[in-house]
């Protein structure tokens, strides 16, 4: 995993101001930790996934409807992001704008294309467009 050493080390989940810039930050490593849970009583679910920023903002993409990071996202926006020990707060929407679409699949390629083609040319098929979820800095 690819991760930046020259930003801060953040141990507290970082909800306050600077929580859209470390998102950005955070979106430029290739892989993240996404932390989702159903309710506040289910147990914690991490997974790895990709992300990638646009202009119009920070987002992730599921491989299916029925993966359980996705799902549990779905019924939970409230997600926590993780780089090594870097952790920011976090929700999810549904992406659903063509043209942020568009440019979200941009973004994989250009991102992930040369290292992993196929991968990266799965991630952006017209089955998995509905599966795009926005990404913002949750709110103190």
């Amino acid at each position: 995993m690819r991760t930046s050493t020259a930003q801060p080390v953040y141990k507290d989940l970082m909800v306050a101001r600077g929580g859209k810039a470390l998102l950005r930050t955070l979106a430029e490593s290739e892989e993240i930790e996404i932390e989702t849970r159903r309710d506040s009583k289910s147990p914690l679910h991490r997974t790895t996934i990709w992300i990638v920023a646009t202009d119009a903002g920070v987002f992730i993409r599921s491989g299916s409807r029925t993966g359980r990071w996705y799902q549990e996202a779905l019924a939970n926006p409230h997600v926590t992001i993780r780089v090594g020990r870097r952790r920011l707060a976090a929700r999810v929407e549904p992406e659903r704008d063509p043209s942020v679409i568009r440019a979200i699949n941009a973004a994989y390629r250009d991102k992930y294309g040369a290292a992993w083609p196929d991968s990266a040319n799965a991630v952006v098929r017209r089955t998995r467009l509905h599966t795009t979820l926005r990404l913002t800095a949750a709110r103190a």
